[in-house]
């Protein structure tokens, strides 16, 4: 690994801790061999000053078991590096593939978050349930200022009703009083009693008798009790029971008829115009608030129109996946990278090792039979036939 690598990377640089300590090991070791080496030769220059007194065939025997031993220190310490090496190549190998191993799920992993993104399977933002909540709640706000429009429409249209109703048969009372002060003298009620039972002879004039008995019941409720018994006899002809002997009586009443006339007259016109005054007052108001509420469900159609157009656009999700998949894909590519190059790496550490295991067999076949040949060549040097010939010459 490089430093970058291993800066970038725990395992890489685990991998190259280990790499050092190895380096320290196998420096250390041929250090050490060195070392024997240049022992192995004083030694050797001290067994020659040691045994220069000895025969020759002593002074042989010697100098080969001094070099038996010399050569299975090296081998100590060729095995101690070989062993080393070996630890050092299956830890690397077994590190990288378990990395490799991670690094491949991963990107499986990434791979499926970024078709769940793409199919929009996976969302990262609450854009959608806002959105939703927001046209749920301006519905909702739309159907309740609807409902309450159309409730109070038919208040205000039943009131109108009423009003009206009554206008007219205010209207129509007043005519009739109108009508019969306008000449006062005797029989002028009989004539409005005639008149009255002439018009319920025809059905075209109903409606004009239904306004009259509502003039009269707001009579009822408003006037006095005499005023109203009056204005009740008149409207609706009724009359009493004749009494001959009040008949018989002074007339007094004619007096004041016309004035009782006009004084209700004047009570119904003032009624008119505040039942008037009040239905252009509620006109007014019902098209004031028809026009808020044409407004008002303006205003929330816009409202509810540019929602639905961001809940189809979707854009901070669009702008959220957008960036997540970019950085997923970034790391797929970095992971698919650092995988092959970790592959390629543990075919190289795999094939120095296999080589270099060829190469300690055939060292160590080597050493095994520089031994033996120093073996054999000590019983030679120490046997009879050897001592003779040695003897003889």
């Amino acid at each position: 690994c490089s430093t970058g690598e291993a800066l970038a990377s725990p395992l890489c640089a685990d991998s190259c801790a280990i790499c050092r300590l190895h380096a320290m090991k196998f420096f250390s070791a041929a250090a050490h061999l060195g070392l024997l080496a240049l022992t192995s030769a004083t030694s050797l220059e001290s067994s020659f000053a040691a045994i220069a007194g000895l025969s020759p065939v002593t002074r042989v025997v010697e100098l080969l078991n001094g070099l038996a031993v010399q050569v299975e220190q090296e081998s100590k310490v060729e095995e101690d590096l070989f062993d080393t090496f070996i630890c050092w190549a299956k830890s690397i190998i077994g590190q990288k593939t378990k990395s490799n191993a991670a690094g491949e799920a991963r990107s499986d992993e990434l791979r499926t978050y970024i078709d769940d993104l793409d199919n929009g399977r996976i969302e990262l933002t609450s854009e959608r349930s806002d959105l939703e909540k927001q046209i749920e709640t301006v519905t909702g706000d739309m159907e309740v200022a609807a409902e309450l429009r159309n409730k109070e429409t038919a208040e205000f249209e039943d009131a109108k009703a009423e009003m009206q109703q009554a206008i007219y048969a205010l209207a129509s009372a007043i005519d009739v009083l109108g009508a019969a002060t306008a000449a006062h003298k005797e029989g002028v009620l009989l004539t409005v009693h005639a008149s009255v039972d002439a018009d319920d002879a025809f059905a075209s004039r109903q409606a004009q008798s239904q306004r009259l008995a509502a003039a009269a019941a707001l009579g009822e409720k408003l006037l006095t009790k005499g005023d109203a018994r009056f204005l009740s006899r008149l409207l609706t002809g009724e009359v009493p029971v004749t009494d001959w002997k009040k008949l018989n009586r002074k007339a007094t009443f004619k007096m004041d008829y016309k004035a009782r006339s006009f004084k209700i007259q004047n009570v119904l016109s003032k009624l008119q115009q505040t039942f008037q005054a009040n239905l252009d007052e509620a006109t007014k108001k019902e098209t004031d608030a028809k026009a808020l509420f044409d407004k008002l469900m303006t205003a929330k159609g816009d409202e509810k129109g540019s929602a639905q157009s961001a809940l189809a656009v979707m854009e901070k999700e669009g702008g959220a996946k957008g960036m997540s998949k970019e950085d997923s894909q970034d790391e797929v590519a970095s992971l698919t990278t650092q995988v092959n190059e970790d592959t390629k790496y543990i075919a190289e550490v795999q094939k120095t090792l296999d080589a270099k295991k060829g190469e300690w067999k055939s060292r160590t076949e080597l050493r095994a039979g520089e031994l033996a040949a120093i073996s054999q060549a000590m019983a030679v040097l120490h046997s009879d036939d050897a001592r003779d010939t040695f003897k003889k010459s």
